[in-house]
């Protein structure tokens, strides 16, 4: 024994030391000893001895793991007496060890944790109880040393306990794991709580500033035992194993203690003491995190123990009194610290979700008002503490996440808003607005930059635009000025124009100066308004993401109860004005709100369209632009072209502006296109504002009612113009494509057909055209590396893949380009931009058209799909390059064209092509030109391109749908074809490690052995290719180099392939029994195996399935143990 000692040691000073200290042999005959260490059977009295007599932390630390090892290997050849006197051992070995590594012990105490777990499996926890009563005598009796070793113990049983489902190594089945959790649960969790508890009461009244080291260590240890109890995951209901995953995944789980807690957690002195406690911890930023932990815990008390109505609300008013306390504690105090701030609106956030308004409202009207004063106290104090802190100050980061919390709660109260009294809501949301203005605005209206930042007043690519970025806090922001929709009109109104105002005059002073700069004072004038666009577009508008866009009832109701107010003919000129202030028009104060509001972000664009157009474009500012154009089309969406019949009420003043067919809605699509060709022609220098533009375009084009008013426009013809004649320039890809489908989409709005075709050949036509004149010159084979017209090309192809957004009508004309584009792609096949566009097209066409073609087009879409395949494996096949780029490129082009397969795929099961007669039937199908397309792609896809997972996991989805499908075709396969397949499926099971990937495998092995064994084709080549699976997947399984949740398809997988070959599979049971040496290992593994397929009949029917892998559950806990050491 002392010899192992010794070569141990020395092995972990090998492993240990600086790398330059030993050779690389030196290191792996090191890590040899440890490994074969490792697999020492019966082990016991080897590592007593090791950690008696060595003092190498390193080897304690692996004679502790050995430990672990051994029990699970050999628990059942153990009697009681042995496991009971080895964890005797370790308790004793720890307590007389004070000065052990913390490594060292936590690894030895969770060596006992697991045999304290395992034991319990047959004694009920009877032992677990007996080390509780000595760990508590150990906390109990004052010595500090002691005091951290009890809790260790006490952390490391209450983690091996905590979660079932991947608590697999420890030899028992996840049905047993998750009984004994439970068995844990009803009785010494709650000791463990009880005894924390009486431990921090006594010690909260030792606590004096400043706290003594050991009494903060110990107070640590058992404030976070504390934390991890209300944190525990209580799950009293019986469910499927992957949802108990889910929940037990959860890292803020709800407090939901079963109903033997009643008494325990609805104690009031629980919740009292925690407050108290924090008062006096606060000092030290560790304690204070966990007790604020444990106070947001306790907040969201619900379940079994909370079923009654009175309880609730008994336990919410103890809960809300003590933290209107610590509240007015914090403030006497001084304040409110920046993690106390995220602590609080924890609190209040996960209050309004456990204890709703609807319930909050029937507690004593005293504590209800003192606490819905704070709510909003502290929401305003959250918000302008974040801004004054200053955007990169860490502790405006914990404000700012507050203030979201607190956000997050007026939602809840927003939602229940009839439950309180109807004036704190209003004047609530008064002073959140107001806040959250000021905070937004620069001196003397706000207090932005009073930190002494300045703005950047320039949208950088990697920065996340603020619309973006605070989407969730403006939503919500706008929902409270809607409650106040008078004030919050009022209000924004009347600083736009006053900002609009200055902005005239601010332009005015640099231009007179020469200066085409924007200064500081122009630069904050612009985040005023920017910010303002912002709330305002929240405020009249709601955020829609794929729901019918309707106006705000709060809105409409402002508009209607202002009605008697309003001129609408003033409302209309107001609108129609742009060039001119509102206060010009006379009257102007009887403007309806909302169009008064419209109307002055219309004079807005109108300023710097104008300014750009006299050559000022430098004094415009880029994020205050896309804003505008943001703001525009939310107000499209919402309000243009107004559908009457979506309203039960209706303002006239809005339906003469904006209703379909009026002047108003005329007018305005005529200044909107002006704006946008101005934008794209003037300002398409910025990539982020031209795609918004045409983001607006397109919300312009989105309906027949728009589209018809379009169509009439002249703004409509200036654009197609500039279009078809290229001067618009180069835009983004994203804007180039959005550009097309919006004048594609308006053809849609044509009323009869002829005038369809009409437009689209108008838009059409001329595309064609040029991008013929360009490939059919007679010298492009010595001018298509020109840069000018590879960039034509480029564009030209951009266009084509926006028309093919439409439907079936816009094959007839993009048929012969298809044919060229093939031609295009073996002419410039070495431009990977151009090769990519071209697969995209093609991609598409398939995805976006194939489903309602004739047969006839079905065919011929086929066909230029398959010449494409061809060409561009004709060209890449054998191909090499050094570019660091080239694989990538590689890998985007294979991965467009699987997904050409997968969409070409898609017709034989979505055809919605109308019946045609005269058009004749073809005997090809989709299956078989995905196929024939494998078949050359294939080659191509070699085992570094599979390492990208996207790629890896389209491959695999079309081959897998492909067999689900057509399993017949599978299995007649081509020799070549079918050995790259089956060369795939291996290495997707074994080298590629992407679980969705593995998955699929497994899918597609069972469904072609279930085709095979049903059609009882066991002498097809396919048949004999599958069968070298079987032994795979038995490796994999019992060798662990799966991950655990792959099992159920791992196992599936392994009953078919049994069905399909059980002489084989005895064999490998033969093999596998007869290799074990140990006879006592020989007959528990041919026992286990015997179980396995005990009962089941080998037919791959699913219920079988079913059966097989319950059986498999248990088996691969039987046998993992003694089978195979990791």
């Amino acid at each position: 024994m002392d010899q192992a000692r010794q070569e141990l040691e020395t092995a972990s000073q090998i492993l240990l030391a600086p790398p330059n200290m030993v050779s690389a042999t030196e290191r792996s005959n090191a890590e040899s000893i440890f490994l074969q260490f490792r697999k020492t059977k019966s082990p016991f009295q080897l590592c007593k001895h090791i950690l008696e007599s060595s003092q190498a932390e390193y080897v304690l630390f692996e004679a502790a793991g050995l430990i672990k090892e051994g029990l699970i290997r050999e628990w059942s050849s153990l009697g009681e007496p042995d496991v009971k006197g080895l964890r005797t051992y370790l308790l004793r070995y720890v307590i007389e060890h004070p000065n052990l590594s913390s490594y060292a012990r936590e690894r030895i105490v969770q060596v006992m944790a697991i045999i304290i777990k395992r034991q319990s499996v047959d004694d009920l926890g009877e032992d677990r109880r007996m080390v509780l009563q000595e760990v508590q005598q150990l906390i109990s009796n004052g010595n500090m040393q002691m005091q951290m070793i009890g809790c260790s113990i006490l952390s490391a049983m209450m983690q091996e306990y905590a979660t079932t489902v991947k608590s697999s190594d420890v030899g028992l089945a996840w049905e047993i794991h998750f009984r004994v959790k439970k068995q844990f649960e009803l009785t010494d969790l709650k000791s463990i709580f009880q005894f924390c508890i009486q431990a921090l009461q006594e010690l909260s009244n030792r606590v004096q500033q400043p706290i003594e080291p050991d009494l903060n260590n110990l107070l640590l240890r058992l404030i976070s035992l504390t934390e991890s109890v209300l944190s525990w995951n209580f799950i009293n209901v019986h469910l499927p194993k992957k949802l108990i995953s889910v929940f037990e995944s959860d890292q803020n789980p709800s407090l939901r203690p079963g109903i033997t807690w009643k008494d325990i957690i609805l104690d009031p002195s629980i919740i009292q003491l925690f407050f108290n406690l924090h008062l006096k911890i606060r000092s030290d930023s560790e304690l204070t995190h966990h007790s604020l932990n444990c106070l947001i815990q306790l907040s969201s008390l619900s379940g079994s123990v909370m079923t009654k109505k009175e309880t609730r609300l008994e336990y919410l008013t103890n809960y809300i009194k003590e933290f209107l306390t610590l509240l007015h504690n914090l403030k006497e105090l001084g304040s409110i610290r920046p993690m106390e701030a995220l602590g609080c609106s924890n609190m209040i956030r996960r209050l309004m979700l456990f204890f709703p308004p609807c319930l909050l409202n029937n507690i004593d009207q005293g504590v209800l008002g003192a606490y819905l004063k704070q709510i909003t106290e502290l929401t305003c104090h959250f918000m302008k503490a974040a801004t004054l802190k200053g955007a990169l100050d860490d502790e405006a980061s914990m404000y700012e996440e507050a203030f979201e919390h607190m956000l997050e709660a007026w939602v809840s109260i927003l939602h229940y808003f009839q439950s309180f009294p109807p004036e704190f809501c209003q004047q609530s949301s008064v002073e959140i607005f107001n806040t959250y203005v000021q905070c937004n605005l620069a001196a003397p209206d706000g207090i932005r930059n009073a930190n002494g930042e300045t703005d950047d007043i320039n949208i950088e690519d990697t920065e996340e635009i603020d619309r973006n970025r605070y989407k969730e806090t403006l939503a919500t922001i706008g929902a409270l000025g809607r409650e106040t929709a008078a004030h919050s009109m009022n209000i924004l109104t009347q600083l736009l124009e006053n900002r609009l105002s200055r902005l005239h005059g601010q332009m005015q002073r640099l231009i007179s100066h020469g200066s085409t700069d924007i200064d500081r004072v122009l630069g904050d004038l612009y985040e005023d308004i920017h910010w303002i666009l912002l709330i305002a577009g929240n405020v009249i508008c709601l955020d829609t993401d794929g729901e019918a866009a309707l106006i705000p009832s709060d809105m409409m109701r402002l508009s209607l109860e202002q009605a008697t107010q309003v001129n609408v003919e003033v409302s209309l000129r107001v609108l129609a004005s742009p060039g001119q202030p509102s206060s010009d028009v006379p009257g102007y104060e009887a403007t309806d709100p909302i169009i008064r509001m419209v109307g002055n972000v219309f004079k807005l664009a109108e300023v710097e369209k104008r300014a750009t157009e006299a050559g000022f474009g430098s004094l415009t500012s880029p994020e205050v632009s896309s804003s505008i154009v943001w703001f525009i089309r939310r107000y499209v969406v919402t309000y243009l072209s107004i559908h009457e019949t979506y309203y039960s009420e209706i303002s006239m003043a809005l339906v003469t502006a904006f209703g379909e067919n009026t002047e108003g809605t005329a007018w305005t699509i005529n200044f909107l296109l002006d704006k946008i060709i101005s934008n794209l022609t003037m300002l398409c220098s910025e990539p982020k504002l031209v795609e918004d533009t045409v983001l607006l375009l397109l919300s312009l084009v989105d309906g027949k009612d728009k589209g018809r008013q379009i169509l009439k426009s002249e703004g409509l013809l200036k654009l197609i113009e500039l279009e078809t004649s290229d001067r618009l320039g180069s835009m983004p890809s994203t804007a180039q494509r959005g550009l097309l489908k919006a004048l594609v989409l308006v053809g849609s709005a044509c009323e009869d057909h002829s005038s369809k075709e009409q437009y689209w050949n108008r838009v059409l036509v001329p595309l064609k055209e040029k991008f013929g004149q360009i490939i059919q010159r007679p010298d492009f084979k010595q001018v298509y590396n020109d840069e000018k017209i590879r960039q034509a090309i480029i564009r030209y192809l951009e266009s084509f893949i926006a028309h093919v957004t439409t439907v079936q009508q816009i094959f007839g004309f993009l048929h012969p380009i298809l044919g060229n584009l093939v031609e295009l792609l073996g002419v410039m096949h070495n431009y990977p931009n151009v090769v990519e566009l071209i697969l995209e097209l093609f991609c598409v066409a398939a995805r976006k058209i194939l489903c309602y073609l004739n047969a006839t087009d079905t065919k011929n879409l086929y066909q230029t799909s398959v010449d494409c395949i061809q060409v561009y494996a004709n060209h890449n096949r054998g191909k090499r390059s050094v570019e660091r780029e080239a694989e990538e490129e590689q890998f985007r082009d294979l991965l467009l064209l699987m997904e050409l397969l997968t969409n070409l795929l898609s017709k034989d099961f979505i055809d919605l092509a109308p019946h045609d007669p005269s058009s004749p039937e073809t005997d090809v199908t989709a299956a078989d030109v995905c196929l024939y397309g494998m078949n050359i792609i294939m080659p191509l896809m070699t085992l570094e391109l599979l390492k990208f997972p996207s790629l890896c996991l389209q491959y695999f989805k079309t081959v897998t749908l492909v067999c689900e499908i057509y399993p017949e075709k599978i299995s007649t396969l081509n020799p070549d074809l079918q050995q790259n397949l089956i060369r795939s499926l291996e290495l997707g099971l074994t080298t590629i490690g992407v679980d969705n990937v593995f998955t699929l495998c497994c899918d597609f092995i069972q469904v072609l052995c279930c085709y095979l064994l049903r059609s009882k084709k066991q002498d097809s080549s396919i048949f004999e290719a599958l069968r070298p699976f079987l032994k795979l997947y038995m490796d994999l399984i019992l060798s662990q180099n799966i991950n655990s949740d792959l099992i159920p398809h791992s196992s599936s997988t392994l009953y078919v392939l049994i069905c399909c070959y059980q002489n084989t599979y005895h064999e490998l049971v033969h093999f596998l029994i007869n290799a074990q040496e140990d006879l006592q290992n020989r007959d528990r593994l041919a026992a286990a195996f015997r179980d396995l397929t005990e009962n089941i009949p080998f037919t791959a029917e699913r219920i079988n399935r079913i059966r097989f892998r319950d059986n498999f559950d248990k088996f691969i806990v039987q046998v993992r143990g003694f089978l195979l050491v990791k």
